[in-house]
C-alpha cells in the first residue's frame, strides 16, 4: 500500500502540477486539472478536488499528484 499524502503536501502539489500545466498549449493533465478545478470551484468546497476522492482517504485520488509526490517528494526523505 501506498504511503498516504498529508494534506498540505497534496494541495501544494496540486497547485505545482497546475503551475506546471499553465505553461502547456494542451494537455490530457492540463484538461483533467481544469475540469477538477471547475468542479470543485463551482461547489465551493476544496474537499471537491480529484486528489480527496480515494476511498481510503489518503489524499491519493489525483494520479498527477500521486505521481509527484511518489516521484519527488519521497526522493527528499
Amino acid at each position: 500500500m501506498k504511503e498516504i499524502i498529508p494534506e498540505d503536501i497534496a494541495l501544494e502539489i496540486c497547485e505545482l502540477i497546475r503551475e506546471r500545466n499553465r505553461k502547456k498549449k494542451f494537455s490530457l493533465a492540463k484538461g483533467q486539472c481544469w475540469g477538477c478545478m471547475k468542479y470543485s470551484n463551482k461547489k465551493g468546497d476544496i474537499k471537491t478536488r480529484c486528489l480527496f476522492s480515494s476511498e481510503n482517504n489518503d489524499n491519493r485520488g489525483c494520479q498527477l499528484v500521486n505521481k509527484v509526490f511518489d516521484n519527488e517528494y519521497q526522493m527528499m526523505k
